[in-house]
């Protein structure tokens, strides 16, 4: 029997992680405003997109930027083709940069107020953040709030993406956590290559510690849990 539902209660970030950890082979149909599309598994992998005319990765980065709608999940249906290769962990990670890109040229285009001058919990985070960094084997830590707003960093690169990570994951585990009535969301690791990030929540953020190769997430999670608390 096909699972039916709304985008607004069961994200497609969801649906393709639950897809994908499962290692299904499957095929969900999308509706949004008229336009429909598909994305289809084999064997827990992303293989097929497509949006109207638009086939591949750019019709998976399409469809992710779907804010609501309906969805079907038809378990067992196999893809007309193939022409997607590209690890779905990537995919996932690539269209919420372009959502956050997107998001911050509507920011650009808005004429604000001048910002107050920072205020001392500015400070706190940044104390904060460098504390964090002192744990053996945590090389980098960011926090950064539920929406995506850096509190702080002391990270090499880019906190930005290195803290969009984080609110990647940490709202995730979140929704699919409430979602399949799981224990709340402690901590989590994603490993991308050589590189681990411990995401932990906060009271109203998320901290991202960036982890040496050796370094126990359990063990550093411990130890973060006694500064943050």
């Amino acid at each position: 029997m096909p699972l039916e539902g709304s985008l607004k209660e069961l994200s497609l970030t969801n649906i393709i992680q639950l897809n994908c950890n499962e290692m299904n082979t499957a095929t969900v149909c999308l509706l949004h405003e008229g336009k429909e599309g598909i994305i289809c598994f084999a064997e827990g992998a992303i293989v097929h997109g497509a949006v109207e005319d638009v086939v591949g990765e750019e019709a998976v980065y399409e469809l992710l930027s779907w804010p609501d709608g309906s969805f079907v999940v038809q378990q067992g249906q196999e893809a007309p083709e193939k022409t997607i290769s590209s690890n779905w962990n990537s995919l996932l990670l690539e269209g919420m940069r372009r959502l956050d890109e997107e998001e911050a040229l509507k920011w650009e285009s808005v004429e604000v107020e001048p910002e107050a001058e920072p205020s001392d919990n500015g400070d706190d985070m940044t104390r904060l953040a460098r504390e964090l960094k002192t744990i053996s084997g945590v090389e980098g830590t960011v926090i950064i709030s539920h929406d995506g707003v850096v509190f702080a960093s002391d990270i090499a690169g880019n906190p930005e993406k290195e803290g969009a990570v984080a609110v990647f994951v940490g709202n995730a585990a979140k929704e699919v956590g409430e979602t399949m009535r799981l224990a709340p969301f402690d901590w989590g690791l994603i490993t991308m290559g050589k590189d681990r990030m411990l995401v932990i929540e906060g009271p109203t953020f998320f901290v991202g510690l960036a982890l040496s190769e050796r370094a126990s997430p359990a063990l550093v999670s411990a130890e973060a849990g006694k500064i943050l608390s």
